[in-house]
């Protein structure tokens, strides 16, 4: 019998520590769902352990990416990771990016519903992402709504982002008329600076932010599971 390989989560990495801490807690509800013998945690940049660091402890297995949108770091930074990796051991395989996918919105509308927030079709939802210099990448995110639909009776859902798409106040002017109530869901997966940009900009705007964010939910960590399982062990 094949021995199931290692998860590494790879994640970009970020001087404010709520980001490695959400990232962690993601890792920790993937090892509860997926079972396998290892779910380890590596960084891109500012603090370990570091791809290789991780690569030590693996042995050998999928790194999935903790990337929302296929931008310049899914692109790039990955496979360059990964390289350095299967130079300390292996090996190892990349699979693509947590986003695009469907299971994202349904970690969106997880958020929406612990924070007490009903589906109904006067309610406007706002997933408001970090965005990225290569607007593509923050278009996916819109393309992704746009083929699977909005998980619950809902009213319209829209993609506003800090860089790289449609500002909030874009977005809000394009939804007047169109809902009751807008609500907003920070599209990232563990909080940090952006997402305090987020709600500094929610605020002035009249728009509530609900807590929390997407690697928070047992939908985020099905993503990772279904991102590793659909390659070769």
């Amino acid at each position: 019998m094949t021995e199931a390989p290692d998860i590494v989560l790879l994640a970009h990495g970020s001087p404010d520590p709520r980001h490695a801490g959400g990232v962690e807690a993601l890792a920790r509800r993937v090892r509860a769902a997926a079972h396998l013998r290892g779910v380890h945690t590596a960084y891109l940049d500012h603090h370990g352990p570091t791809p290789a660091e991780a690569a030590e402890q693996a042995g050998h297995g999928v790194v999935v990416p903790v990337l929302l949108t296929p931008a310049y770091h899914a692109r790039v930074d990955v496979p360059a990771a990964v390289d350095a990796m299967n130079a300390v051991g292996g090996p190892f395989t990349a699979s693509a990016a947590l986003g695009p996918h469907p299971l994202l919105l349904r970690a969106a509308a997880a958020l929406l519903a612990r924070a007490g927030v009903p589906a109904r079709p006067s309610t406007a939802v706002v997933l408001y992402a970090a965005g990225s210099s290569d607007s593509a990448a923050v278009a996916s995110v819109g393309e992704t709504l746009e083929a699977h639909g909005t998980p619950g009776e809902w009213g319209p859902w829209r993609v506003a982002a800090l860089d790289g798409g449609s500002t909030l106040p874009d977005v809000l002017a394009g939804l007047r008329g169109q809902a009751e109530e807008v609500v907003a869901v920070a599209f990232m997966v563990a909080e940090g600076v952006l997402r305090d940009r987020m709600a500094e900009h929610c605020d002035a705007a009249g728009v509530r932010l609900v807590p929390g964010a997407l690697g928070d939910t047992e939908a985020a960590a099905a993503l990772v599971v279904e991102r590793a399982g659909n390659l070769p062990r």
